[in-house]
């Protein structure tokens, strides 16, 4: 097929009818042949058009008026289109004696054989009719008015069925005052009045020259005649002429026998061609109905066969019999074709309508609607399973491609949802609907067939109902283990099979093992619930899709379980993400990334969770329930695991910097700090993170959330504790083992010592420990400052009361130096005393012996206060505020 013609040029633009205008443009023919019409202002052209070039063609204008387009049809381009347009005028006015190239309608003249004085009739265009003007004084319009334009259905002619008054008055008129029309008006019904009266008078008047003649005429013939037989000695003039009549007829006899033994043939073969005009229709037929069939006029095959079976069927003529055999071949023909055409799918649900339709109106054998969905039913299976085959080829291809690495991920399974259902909600539908047509006698009915053969319909496809529900309940089941196979494979019951069974499992394709996205799995459930909706509008047998909803039910949980698990294994890499960089609350980067991904898992999952219609709610089935909450406790556990080996994994690097060395290994803190940031982030998960993921949950209906709620915070109390008893085993026991050798250093003697002059060495050691531990803890989460100095003194005390008990005898000196070193101890940490380091406090001191005199105890009250002045700056440190804010 070559480029479409185009006209961009005219000449001339404007004419009258039969112009020869030149038409110049592109691609307008290869050759004469190849054109094959010529439209001019909407007016066939083309027995008037000569091709003369593939940019040129010459032709005459037809009889169209006004302005439309120049559109040339050729074989090679089909049908063209114009950017120029041509004007088609009037005709102009011709006379009686002119010569003219087109018609001329002489209505308007009067019959100069009547009329010797050459008078012209009131509506002749060569007078004013208003009496105003004449044509020589006649007042055109300005030239820049296209009146053709203005009315293109119209003429100035008044003697034109389309006259239209504006036009003629502004082509002859268009100067005359208003004063002047009026008085032409009156004079046109002045000469209108005036005619009708003398009718019968003028046509006596006009008729009294032909009546004069006519009498002349006869006078002179009777002249002749007298004179003639006064010549002829009363012989009788017509003698001579009927015997001269006579013998010319009797010789033009002689000389006309072939051509009347030919008009004798002739009448014989006019007669046979009048049979042959009368009955050209069933000679014609087996001609026409090869055409109809070529141009797709099916209806009309139709109706002419009908015609021709109602008239011809039952003759006894021997033409008509072979002509009406063949018309049935021609018609056995079109019902192969009319079934090759029915066959060949995909094809619209009108179509196979109008094809049905076809077969039944020309009573084809069995019972094609039927036929049709059946070979549907059949068409569609073999599409899902070509489906399943393409896709699945591709799968393999990938998995090969990856060494057979499952956890890489593929979207082969969610393209093959995605034209799956496309199959499914495009032809599922159209089978069903042709169907309900079928069932209901709608394909008949719409045409206006009768009652009867509707009946008829509906009667042969009620034998056909409980056939057509188990076609459409294997189509849906066919799909849906199609999409078990691909998603859910462990779910087609195959385990115990026999060999059929699993040659049917086979059938259903076995996917390689890839790990699908949960987003992507989120898609397909959607798409699964768009498949539903769409075939829950068809009003199908009940339960025709259960087993649909039952697999969009474990694609849901199938999607709820890998969403919770790719969150879990995310959470177990934020390890790799820890960047040691504690932010004003005492926690690093760490809880926010493990609620975010939380949080997202939770938006991600409403929409899955969410039950639309009559859908099963995901959490119904106590196998789902069990295992929901399986993987909701693993979030909790899986990022107290992580918390654990970051504090105490030494071998854990930052694995965002992979072997490229883009970004360079982030140096870990000591272990010891490493514990309180741990411990930092755990208390902030479990007070401010964990509470309220666990409503969020609870609000989307987990099942078992107590249980859960109770294993979570199981796990993170148990690696509190082990992280406080590991952060106690590497810093606070040490400084409780350095109590002793300080006690006793430089052969310290309890029962041989001088008096006091102030706190021993040990117990500033102790302080200055206490300090430490303090300031490290402070620096990196404030909130834990009290919970583990409180742990420390308690240590203290207890380490110090052991000693005490371990000392045989206390000399004065000795008893009034150890209650200043455990009061000094004491009283320098009462900020963060608790019930239990006081008692122990005081069961050291009441180990002691008692202080015998009030010189002692005053002794001691100076000695505490110069200990507390000298540790003044060192006090001060432990004075630093502990109401920061809580989590709690």
């Amino acid at each position: 097929m070559g480029p479409p013609p185009v006209v961009t040029g005219v000449s001339p633009k404007f004419g009258t009818p039969l112009t020869k205008i030149t038409i110049r443009g592109e691609n307008l023919g290869t050759s004469k042949a190849d054109l094959i019409g010529v439209l001019i202002c909407n007016k066939d052209c083309t027995l008037t058009s000569e091709w003369q070039s593939n940019s040129k063609i010459v032709c005459r204008t037809g009889s169209g008026f006004g302005k439309g387009d120049i559109i040339v049809f050729t074989k090679s381009g089909g049908k063209g289109s114009s950017t120029v347009g041509f004007t088609g005028l009037p005709p102009k006015k011709v006379g009686p004696l002119e010569k003219s190239a087109v018609w001329v309608d002489e209505s308007e003249y009067v019959d100069q054989r009547l009329d010797r004085n050459q008078k012209q009739t009131a509506l002749s265009l060569r007078s004013d009719p208003l009496g105003l003007n004449s044509d020589d004084s006649v007042s055109r319009a300005p030239s820049n008015m296209n009146l053709p334009e203005m009315y293109p259905n119209g003429s100035p002619d008044p003697t034109d069925e389309n006259f239209v008054p504006a036009w003629f008055l502004i082509e002859r008129h268009f100067t005359t005052s208003f004063k002047e029309l009026k008085e032409g008006h009156t004079y046109m019904k002045r000469r209108a009045n005036k005619n009708t009266n003398n009718a019968p008078l003028n046509h006596v008047k006009d008729s009294l020259p032909v009546f004069f003649e006519v009498q002349e005429m006869l006078s002179s013939i009777h002249q002749r005649m007298i004179k003639d037989e006064a010549g002829r000695n009363n012989e009788n003039i017509t003698a001579n002429l009927e015997s001269l009549l006579a013998e010319a007829s009797e010789k033009a006899g002689l000389l006309f026998t072939t051509v009347l033994n030919s008009k004798d043939r002739a009448d014989s073969i006019r007669n046979t061609l009048g049979v042959l005009q009368r009955f050209k229709f069933l000679f014609y037929l087996p001609l026409n109905i090869q055409r109809n069939i070529e141009k797709g006029d099916y209806s009309v095959v139709i109706n002419d066969y009908e015609k021709a079976k109602s008239l011809f069927a039952e003759t006894d003529v021997s033409v008509f019999k072979r002509i009406y055999a063949e018309v049935e071949d021609r018609i056995a023909k079109f019902r192969v074709k009319l079934r090759n055409e029915l066959v060949e799918l995909p094809l619209p649900l009108y179509r196979q309508k109008s094809l049905i339709r076809y077969l039944l109106e020309l009573h084809e054998q069995g019972d094609p609607a039927w036929d049709c969905l059946n070979n549907q039913h059949e068409w569609v299976q073999g599409q899902l399973l070509k489906c399943k085959d393409k896709y699945l080829l591709r799968a393999n291809k990938e998995h090969n491609a990856s060494s057979g690495d499952s956890s890489k991920t593929t979207d082969v399974p969610r393209e093959f949802l995605e034209e799956l259902a496309q199959l499914a909600v495009s032809q599922i539908p159209e089978h069903w609907h042709l169907w309900e047509q079928y069932s209901t006698g709608i394909i008949l009915s719409e045409t206006g067939e009768k009652s009867t053969d509707v009946d008829r319909l509906k009667q042969m496809a009620s034998k056909h109902s409980k056939q057509m529900k188990g076609l459409l309940r294997d189509t849906i089941i066919l799909f849906v283990n199609l999409l078990r196979a691909a998603f859910l494979p462990a779910t087609l019951n195959f385990d115990d099979a026999d060999e059929e069974d699993m040659k049917e499992r086979t059938s259903y394709g076995i996917w390689p093992n890839a790990h699908i996205p949960a987003n992507t799995l989120a898609e397909c459930v959607r798409t699964a619930r768009n498949v539903l909706r769409t075939l829950s509008q068809l009003k199908l047998a009940e339960n025709t899709l259960q087993s649909l909803e039952d697999l969009i039910h474990d694609m849901r949980v199938l999607c709820l379980s890998s969403s919770m698990q790719e969150a879990s294994s995310s959470i177990s890499l934020l390890k790799r993400e820890e960047n040691w960089q504690v932010d004003k609350t005492g926690i690093t980067s760490l809880p926010p990334a493990f609620e975010n991904l939380v949080s997202k898992l939770i938006v991600t999952l409403q929409e899955t969770l969410q039950s639309q219609g009559k859908e099963e709610g995901v959490f119904t089935r106590e196998a789902v329930q069990s295992r929901v909450c399986e993987l909701t406790t693993s979030l909790f556990t899986t990022y107290v695991s992580c918390m654990e080996q970051l504090a105490f994994n030494d071998a854990t690097s930052n694995a965002s910097a992979t072997s490229t060395n883009v970004e360079p290994q982030i140096e870990k803190p000591a272990l010891e700090k490493r514990i309180i940031i741990v411990l930092s982030n755990l208390r902030y998960a479990k007070l401010k993170i964990m509470a309220p993921m666990l409503q969020c949950f609870h609000e989307l209906s987990f099942p078992k959330m107590q249980q859960t709620k109770e294993q979570a915070e199981s796990a993170f109390v148990d690696l509190d504790e082990r992280l406080f008893a590991s952060y106690l085993e590497h810093r606070i026991e040490p400084l409780s083992a350095t109590l002793e050798p300080g006690m006793y250093s430089g052969y310290f003697s309890w029962t041989d010592c001088v008096r006091p002059s102030g706190v021993r060495p040990y117990i500033k050691t102790a302080l200055t420990g206490i300090i430490t531990i303090h300031a490290e803890v402070y620096t990196i989460s404030p909130q834990l400052v009290k919970r583990i100095i409180q742990e420390t003194i308690k240590s203290l005390a207890e380490e110090l009361l052991r000693l005490i008990q371990c000392v045989q005898k206390f000399s004065a000196n000795g008893s009034l130096q150890a209650r200043l070193g455990i009061l000094a101890l004491q009283q320098s940490t009462i900020l963060y005393a608790t019930e239990q380091s006081n008692k122990t406090f005081e069961d050291a001191c009441a180990v002691l012996p008692q202080l015998g005199s009030g010189a002692e105890k005053k002794l001691l009250e100076e000695l505490l206060n110069r200990f507390k002045s000298g540790m003044l700056f060192h006090l001060k440190c432990l004075e630093a505020p502990i109401d920061v804010e809580d989590y709690e």
